[in-house]
Order: C-alpha cells, then structure tokens, then sequence
C-alpha cells in the first residue's frame, strides 16, 4: 500500500511536471514571433526626437510596425511632448512612454537601440552624428542635411561608428521606384534631360516676433540656424509654409519634395552616389529652368512651376512619371528594399537586425541633399557655378563657397566626427 501511494504520488509529480513543461506551447504564437509576429526579444527599441506634423506621422507609422517597440519621446516644446507620449501610452495601454525635452538624455540610454530625428532640417546632423556616437542606428528625416559640408560629416559619422543609418525618404522607392528598371534598361535609349518639377526656390524669413508660447524653448528649435524672434509661421510643420519655405532653416521645398523627387530621378538613373559637376543659372545658353549637370552630361532641371512630376529625356524617348506607359528592354538588376521589405520602416528593421546598409543609406540621401543645396546656392548667386565634390567646394568662387557650410552657433556646434 505505501508502495502503491508512493507511485501515485510520483505520477502525479509527473503529471504536473509535463503540464509545467508543456504550458508554454499554450502561449499566444506572437510571444515566439509565429504566423509572421515578431517576439517582444526581437522587437527594437525605438525613441522619437521631434513630434511635429511628420513627427507625429512618423510616430503613428513605427507604432502600428510590429518591428518597433516605441520606448519614448523627446521634443522642446511641452505641448508636442505631452500629446506625444499621451498617444504612445493610448497605444500599449500603459503609461510607460518616457518623456524628454532634451535628446541627450534620450541618448545615454542604454535600452535606445535607434532613434528617430524628425525634427527641422536644421538639427538633423547633429543629432543624428550624436545619435551614432552613442551607439544608436538612425531613421532621420529628409531631406538629411542643411549644407553640403554636413553631408560629408553625417556619412563620416554612420561609417566610423559602424551605425545602420537611412534617410527617410520612402517615395524614393515606394512612389518612383517602379521606373528604374525602364529607364536603366535602356528602354528611352540615354537619358541627356530629366525635369523635375517642384515649388519655388527657398526664401529669406521676415516675420514680425510674437510672444513665444509657455513650455517652449525658442533658443533650441533655432539651434545652429540664424537667431531670430519667434513667429509662430517661422516655425510651423505646415507642409505648405512654414519654415520648409525659408533658407534661414533648410533649402525651402526645394529640399523638401526635392528629397523625393531628385532623389527619385538619381535612383532611376543609377546616379545617386554622384555629384553634379556644375550649376548652370535659368536663362543659360536659352534654358528657361535651373539645372545640374553631371559628369556624364545628364542635365537635372529643377522646372519650378513646370508642368512637370519627374519627366525623362532620352536619345530614344521620352518617359514621363505616372502618364508614359513602357515596358523594360531586358531584366535590370536594381537596388531594393531588403529581406522581402516593401517599406522604408520594415526595410531598416531587416537591416538593424542583420548589420545591412538600408535602401536609403546615409550617402544616398546625403547626395540627394547636396544636389538641392548646390541648386538652392545657384538660385541665390544666379550664375554659372563648378563644383568640386571631392573637395567638397565651388571651383574659384569664394562668395559661394561661403554656403558650403554655416556658421554654427554654441551650444548647439556639431562635434567632430
């Protein structure tokens, strides 16, 4: 009988045993990254910096990404942050989201695996070349730079910190990539013209000040840009205005759109690793727009109230986006997204996880911003102009090469790379 109740006794441990064993397998899929979910071990651990109007975009796109885990968010105006982290813990059901009007203490976080800087084109070196420093991948907005010369840095910066680093720019792909395997295959024979038709150059910012709101630090937002009163236009996220209009803080739509849609034709072409080698001024040799030419005697037009989208001139043809209807001559071989991404955002988890350079890897993007600015100095000089990249300077023109880079104003300098 004792013996008979000890076995029982050890069935039963057994019994309960295998159950403790086997409970697991009872778990929702998700929790081990089954049937397409990504297990919370494997999520990346995601900071916000800049929750204005693409900001908040942006914010909304990585919370609903299945790859991110959204740990905070940082902004210099109160507002924006409170309604920020409000919608993060509305998301996860929590209050957990951190908030912080500083991005440095977003940076000596040790959980941070990458940031994303969707602040005004003004900050997106610094913080970006902070981020790297800090041992963090970056999303950063477009278009990715201020000046010719911060492009060299931020590209300096993701190599030497060995950084997973993309400039998000998605219609690069997402809208005009379906052209790249036409225009490469040879479909319009050489292309010698593209057009591409934005806003109006960028503009000098006059606006009479305005009492700055509470909760908002002016001298921040201003950063490395020209000190100047506060106005609420001068820096507003408006897609329409705002300070995307003025030089005082980027290269106005011209880098905006030009991000995109430059960054669209270069793709196309297989040219978005080089530099134009002169600007030549609207009015030149009877040409009604702007336009960069390269080495390989492609002409970009900036067709400022052109009727135009992005429109291919070829030996052979003429391709012009969403209207032209061609097939390719033969398969291309064309850099896309990767792991099977159709996205920007899924595109930089795949290569966080697997140390890849993304789609829009920091040179693409700095490439794409340095063609808007040498276009945004032509307007402003309204002359012939020959540019050096690998000096990164205009050929025996001091007055332009005084665009090249800014003036950078303490506490908010780059630091050396």
């Amino acid at each position: 009988m004792k013996n008979d109740r000890s076995r029982l006794n050890r069935r039963k441990f057994l019994a309960a045993s295998a159950c403790a064993i086997s409970a697991p397998l009872f778990m929702p899929g998700r929790i081990f990254g089954f049937n397409g979910g990504v297990s919370p071990s494997n999520k990346i651990n995601l900071f916000h910096i800049g929750l204005g109007n693409r900001g908040n975009e942006l914010l909304g796109g990585f919370l609903g990404n299945p790859n991110y885990h959204v740990l905070g968010v940082c902004d210099c105006y109160k507002d924006h942050l409170d309604r920020a982290a409000d919608r993060v813990n509305n998301h996860y059901k929590n209050d957990a989201a951190a908030k912080y009007a500083h991005y440095e203490d977003v940076l000596v976080r040790d959980d941070v695996d990458a940031i994303v800087c969707a602040c005004p084109d003004h900050w997106h070196t610094k913080i970006s070349v902070e981020a790297c420093q800090a041992g963090k991948d970056v999303y950063c907005e477009k278009p990715l730079t201020l000046t010719p010369q911060e492009s060299r840095i931020i590209v300096k910066a993701a190599r030497k910190y060995n950084r997973v680093c993309t400039s998000g720019s998605q219609r690069v792909m997402e809208d005009y990539g379906y052209m790249t395997p036409i225009i490469q295959s040879g479909a319009i024979g050489e292309v010698k013209e593209v057009f591409v038709g934005l806003g109006d150059p960028p503009r000098h910012c006059y606006l009479p000040e305005q009492p700055i709101p509470e909760g908002f630090d002016w001298d921040r937002w201003q950063g490395q840009a020209p000190v100047g009163p506060y106005n609420s236009e001068r820096c507003s996220g408006n897609y329409g205005g705002g300070w995307r209009r003025y030089g005082d803080y980027g290269t106005g739509f011209l880098a905006d759109w030009g991000a995109h849609k430059f960054g669209g034709a270069l793709y196309n072409m297989g040219m978005d690793l080089e530099e134009p080698v002169e600007i030549l001024p609207a009015g030149y040799e009877g040409s009604k727009y702007l336009c960069a030419v390269y080495k390989n005697g492609v002409k970009i037009y900036h067709a400022w109230n052109g009727p135009y989208d992005i429109t291919f001139i070829g030996t052979e043809g003429t391709y012009e986006h969403q209207k032209t209807k061609l097939n390719p001559l033969k398969p291309v071989d064309v850099r896309r997204y990767s792991g099977g991404a159709t996205n920007i955002a899924d595109d930089f988890a795949f290569c966080v996880r697997n140390r890849l350079r993304p789609f829009q890897d920091f040179e693409y993007g700095a490439k794409t911003a340095t063609l808007c600015q040498l276009m945004a100095i032509g307007h402003k000089l309204n002359r012939r102009l020959r540019w050096d990249a690998a000096k990164c300077q205009f050929i025996d023109d001091p007055e332009a090469n005084r665009h090249v880079k800014r003036v950078q104003r303490a506490p908010y300098v780059i630091p050396e790379v």
